[in-house]
């Protein structure tokens, strides 16, 4: 039995806690720019946009996230402008249009005002990826192929599942309709739910698959903030994360999935 360390704790929120947000505004944790650590654009340069609240965002003993080490806290999110996230943006050293937008969370998609940043945003960025765990079908109801353009954002879903019952949630049809990639965490632990997919994933029910490794180690010490590295033995069990690194790329040989290492975690940047 895994022993973890919750951090980051949150309170659970709902869409309707963002409602009292004019049209024009989100509520924004940080902005910065990165490497992109994984996913389909795993090792491309990319500003993050990661907004604030979750509805995991208790992180709690035997749920979905327990795991989790991002802070994306409600309360302390900043109120900030289409026009404000776009400076902020414009301002960080070495930005241009060649990056990547990352909008993570938290769940982003609690917030219904992204769809109209998203299409305000796209000469800014030579992609927007959206980062989602699939919950929020509703988002999905509202997005439309006129609030996209000619483009289509990269809309990656990590579905979560539920270590009290030991099995992932099946997505919804909207949700799936507009997923570019899906992207599980395996383990090597045959007593996980992360140990193998889901029943409903299927080569025909998705266009990418990524199996993505998270050092689902026993965590040894809390850390502060989003900068961890895979080297630090204090905090990760390198035999653990080994073997789950060995049992990824074996699972994606198995079934012609793609391998996603988070890359940023090897050199040790957020």
């Amino acid at each position: 039995m895994k022993t973890f360390i919750i951090q980051n704790a949150d309170k659970i929120v709902r869409a309707a806690d963002y409602k009292h947000l004019p049209a024009d505004k989100l509520l924004v944790t940080s902005i910065f720019r990165t490497i992109q650590g994984e996913g389909p654009y795993a090792g491309c340069p990319a500003i993050f946009l990661r907004l604030s609240g979750c509805n995991y965002g208790d992180k709690a003993e035997g749920g979905a996230c327990q795991f989790c080490d991002t802070s994306f806290q409600f309360d302390k999110g900043r109120v900030m402008t289409f026009d404000e996230i776009h400076a902020e943006i414009k301002a960080l050293p070495g930005y241009n249009a060649s990056h990547v937008l990352v909008v993570t969370g938290g769940e982003p998609t609690l917030q219904y005002n992204l769809i109209n940043f998203m299409e305000k945003s796209w000469d800014m960025f030579f992609q927007i990826q959206l980062e989602t765990n699939g919950t929020q079908s509703s988002f999905f109801s509202r997005l439309t192929r006129a609030h996209t353009q000619e483009f289509r954002p990269a809309i990656v879903v990590s579905p979560k599942a539920q270590y009290s019952v030991g099995k992932y949630g099946r997505l919804s049809d909207t949700v799936a309709a507009w997923a570019t990639d899906l992207k599980f965490v395996v383990e090597d632990d045959p007593s996980s739910p992360h140990y193998k997919l889901p029943s409903w994933v299927t080569y025909d029910y998705v266009s990418h698959c990524t199996v993505w490794v998270s050092p689902m180690a026993r965590y040894k010490k809390a850390y502060e903030g989003e900068v961890a590295s895979i080297w630090d033995r204090d905090l990760i069990d390198e035999e653990a994360t080994a073997r789950n690194y060995s049992y990824a790329a074996k699972f994606a040989l198995e079934h012609n999935y793609r391998l996603s290492l988070q890359q940023h975690l090897f050199v040790g940047i957020a």
